[in-house]
């Protein structure tokens, strides 16, 4: 009776042991962390205008902070907020320019840190911007009213736009398309409709400057903002206006994001 007993139960004891080798193989192997699967997003310099986690749940995208060994066509979309020339990677200049002309999107945020300021002007880089930076352009302003060129663009959906002041003085590249403008200025500023540079006219008063614009290079798209985004106050629709932002961008980049490991996001 015993020995039937225990022939009886070998069966069991073989697939208890089945399972614990199973169990011991899935979970030492490298596999179990998933790889990601939506569109990477490299956001680089100070991003802490825009709350990242709605961004993940609106867009099913993932942030990175770090370009890492990654080439920058593992990124659907690429972030630079208020960053110097020098600190943007090496690798990362030198593949700017084929990243957009490959279907690549960028956009590019203003400040004391950005554009002429941040030491732009004269570089490759600049030649690819809708806005243009020729020097040192980070400069004090009176808050002005904000004159809106598309208001049905994708990017301004729900969104109103307030008096700005914290800006850098761009040029409009002569490709770019202007969506925002700074109209703090003299009347005389524009009598004859006097066209957008921010340059001292006669009559007193400076024309209006360029705040947003975007133009395509190659297959690519670039937005850039003149704005500081950290510095636009009481802006109740800033992180809204990121958030479409970065969902225009998105939508029309035709990066296909390589996969990542996993990394938490901290904002």
């Amino acid at each position: 009776m015993s020995q039937s007993c225990n022939r009886a139960a070998q069966p069991g004891k073989r697939h208890i042991g089945a399972i614990g080798v199973l169990l011991a193989v899935a979970l030492s192997s490298p596999q179990a962390l998933p790889a990601e699967s939506g569109p990477t997003i490299l956001s680089l310099g100070d991003d802490s205008y825009i709350t990242w986690s709605d961004v993940e749940s609106r867009t099913g995208g993932t942030v990175r902070r770090e370009l890492g060994d990654a080439p920058l066509a593992a990124f659907a979309v690429v972030i630079l907020s208020n960053i110097r020339y020098d600190a943007i990677p090496e690798a990362m200049r030198n593949e700017l320019a084929d990243y957009l002309a490959g279907g690549g999107t960028l956009l590019v945020s203003g400040g004391k840190q950005a554009y002429g300021s941040g030491g732009y002007a004269g570089t490759p880089f600049a030649t690819l911007l809708p806005l243009m930076p020729t020097r040192d352009d980070w400069l004090t302003h009176p808050f002005g009213p904000t004159l809106i060129f598309r208001p049905d663009h994708p990017i301004l959906k729900d969104v109103i736009i307030p008096t700005m002041a914290f800006f850098n003085e761009l040029d409009l590249n002569s490709g770019a398309q202007e969506i925002a403008q700074y109209r703090k200025a003299s009347k005389a500023a524009f009598v004859g409709g006097g066209d957008p540079g921010g340059r001292v006219i006669e009559g007193g008063g400076r024309r209006p400057m360029p705040l947003i614009a975007e133009q395509s290079v190659g297959s690519g798209t670039v937005l850039a903002i003149a704005l500081d985004m950290t510095l636009t106050g009481d802006w109740k629709d800033r992180d809204r206006f990121a958030q479409n932002c970065v969902a225009y961008l998105l939508q029309r980049s035709t990066i296909q994001s390589a996969p990542l490991p996993q990394e938490p996001v901290t904002r």
